[in-house]
């Protein structure tokens, strides 16, 4: 059954929906990617680069998967919020 958007409770209704929808993906996801910008800065202030240290890489490959979880989360929700419009 589509949603009903005509009316204001329908669409806080159905945002609240869409808010539930990947919700472990965007859970691990964001802490990952803000405990790899704390390690970035934290590795970073020396005068190595960030790719020479272990724990510099370490705080990249955490934003890169981060990142990636949140992009899996977003096309998850995108395609259930396609999915319900197209229900009949």
């Amino acid at each position: 059954m589509k949603p009903d958007l005509s009316t204001p409770q329908g669409r806080e209704a159905y945002r609240r929906e869409l808010r539930g929808v990947a919700i472990p993906w965007r859970l691990i996801g964001l802490p990952m990617v803000a405990l790899g910008g704390v390690g970035m800065v934290w590795f970073g202030r020396g005068a190595q680069g960030l790719a020479d240290t272990s724990g510099g890489v370490a705080s990249l490959v955490l934003v890169g998967v981060g990142v990636a979880l949140l992009i899996v989360a977003i096309v998850i929700r995108t395609r259930y919020h396609k999915s319900r419009l197209a229900e009949d």
